[in-house]
């Protein structure tokens, strides 16, 4: 089961990340061109930052140099990580939910999530569910932040959502690894659990 369930979430994130991908070469084609060149630029000035760092430059200077460095890229991405998360949330809380718990990836593997001890998904549950593991408020916060603030604060806040979102991610893995019944943290607060589909529901 954790395999499929591995399996599903890996068909599923190329599904987002080629429609997003998709939709900002599309339909952002300026911003799509800014973030390339800027992708550019980023990997020249970062291999000539990591050459000072190596030679014992100014380490006052390099780090403000790199913090700089890592807040244009930021910038210059921004537009593709509300896309990315807007088609995350259409695709994995919408779409899974009015699929009966399905994506592609787990139409694939033939497994669905299941409202434990109900045979319906509760709405409020699954929304719950999703944004935990896909921690959709802090990825939010993170854009808000990035939108709304200059360069000093936005790291101070980037820094404390970037050091959460690691450490539910390193929760809900631990769940799904550790645990005897393979529940994650998302799963566990949302009173979900992934299912096999039985050959009834297949027809």
């Amino acid at each position: 089961m954790k395999l499929k369930r591995i399996m599903a979430f890996f068909v599923d994130m190329i599904i987002v990340y080629f429609l997003a991908n998709f939709i900002f070469m599309l339909f952002f084609k300026n911003d799509y061109e800014k973030f390339i060149k800027s992708s550019d630029e980023y990997i020249v000035v970062l291999k000539e930052t990591i050459s000072q760092t190596k030679k014992g430059d100014n380490e006052k200077e390099i780090l403000e140099k790199t913090n700089k460095l890592n807040y244009n890229y930021l910038k210059s991405s921004s537009t593709e990580t509300i896309i990315v998360l807007s088609v995350e949330i259409l695709y994995f809380i919408f779409g899974q939910y009015f699929n009966k718990g399905q994506t592609i990836g787990k139409k694939l593997m033939k497994i669905k999530i299941k409202q434990i001890d109900s045979d319906k998904l509760n709405a409020g549950l699954f929304v719950l569910r999703e944004s935990i593991l896909f921690v959709i408020p802090i990825q939010i916060i993170n854009i808000i932040g990035l939108m709304t603030t200059g360069m000093n604060t936005y790291l101070k806040i980037n820094s404390i959502t970037s050091n959460l979102q690691t450490l539910t991610m390193a929760a809900i893995v631990a769940f799904i690894l550790f645990r005897s019944d393979g529940k994650g943290l998302h799963e566990l607060a949302s009173k979900t659990e992934v299912v096999l589909i039985n050959q009834k529901e297949e027809n």
